[in-house]
């Protein structure tokens, strides 16, 4: 028993620490690649770091007009990221931490920490909080429908809920990566994790120009210490959806410490560098346009678990 919770624990601190390290690079490399393919020089790839440094040396500023629910945000938003950590799967198994929950768990986190945020923006009484607020939850009611039914096709397909053990049975199935119901799923997965990480066309994480900002518009009452955490939250959940996104397209593990996480960061790589091509080569959106990319991602979906109940392709076990 000792020793079960012994692996637990450095397990868990092992995914905290590699999300949470790793999400500042990720984030900048983003930005350099997608410089790099518009002709500029980017950012400097610790560019992240120097960010978080320069925020938490900052002193905070806190409106009068906000309650404990602005101030305790930031720390509720990094804890349920830090939690969601422990359900996705980086560069090793952690099937071991499946007791703590599977895909609705994690729905459900992402939630709890996108509900806070959306309060905390409306307690200063800004008029560009509030409108990123409601346009936060609107996407968010359009978004997590999504990527629950393509978690779902891929849950009926692998015969498990948690997260783990999908990509372990694509991954000793390697022929299931073809039918048509898995590139469904996996296609509307795709776009509503976009959605969710703030990109383009659905938002750009990049301007603060009010009619167009939903992200954004979010973090404008924060600052210092807060602001820092804010934004280490975000980049920590893009990670985890990258990663969620890497480990089903590419289901392949590494069992080497160190070779699994180089095979890890390549996979990452290759996402990062479809994100900054697809801000390249499209534009944002109109806000109102959002929902028909959306819609079309949900009836995806459902195409995919018509197929997948026609194939009768694996079954809850």
């Amino acid at each position: 028993m000792k020793s079960i919770i012994l692996q637990f624990i450095s397990l868990g601190t092992v995914q905290i620490l590699t999300v949470l390290l790793l999400s500042p690079f990720v984030n900048t490399l983003i930005k350099k690649i997608k410089a790099l393919l518009q002709g500029r020089y980017g950012p400097p790839l610790l560019q992240g770091y120097y960010d978080l440094t320069k925020y938490f040396c900052k002193e905070s500023v806190i409106s009068k007009h906000a309650s404990w629910i602005f101030i305790s945000t930031p720390y509720i938003y990094f804890a349920t990221t830090l939690f969601a950590s422990l359900l996705i799967p980086t560069f090793y198994d952690i099937r071991s931490l499946n007791v703590l929950g599977g895909i609705i768990l994690l729905i459900y986190i992402f939630g709890l920490g996108r509900f806070f945020v959306a309060l905390a923006s409306m307690e200063p009484g800004s008029g560009f909080c509030g409108m990123a607020s409601s346009r936060e939850m609107m996407l968010a009611l359009l978004i997590e429908p999504v990527i629950l039914l393509a978690l779902f096709v891929l849950a009926l397909m692998s015969g498990s809920t948690d997260i783990p053990s999908i990509i372990n049975y694509f991954s000793a199935h390697p022929n299931h990566l073809i039918y048509p119901c898995y590139l469904l799923a996996l296609f509307a997965l795709f776009t509503a994790s976009v959605a969710e990480m703030g990109r383009v066309p659905f938002d750009n994480p990049e301007t603060h120009y009010e009619l167009t900002m939903i992200h954004e518009g979010l973090l404008l009452e924060y600052s210092g210490k807060e602001l820092g955490l804010m934004f280490w939250s975000s980049w920590t959940k893009q990670l985890l959806i990258l990663s969620l996104l890497a480990n089903l397209i590419f289901p392949w593990q590494i069992s080497s410490f160190i070779f699994g996480f180089l095979f890890f960061l390549l996979k990452l790589i290759v996402l990062c560098i479809l994100v900054a091509l697809i801000e390249t080569v499209f534009a944002k959106v109109r806000l109102f346009r959002v929902k028909d990319i959306l819609i079309t991602s949900f009836v995806t979906g459902v195409i995919a678990l018509i197929l997948l109940v026609k194939q009768n392709v694996g079954g809850f076990n």
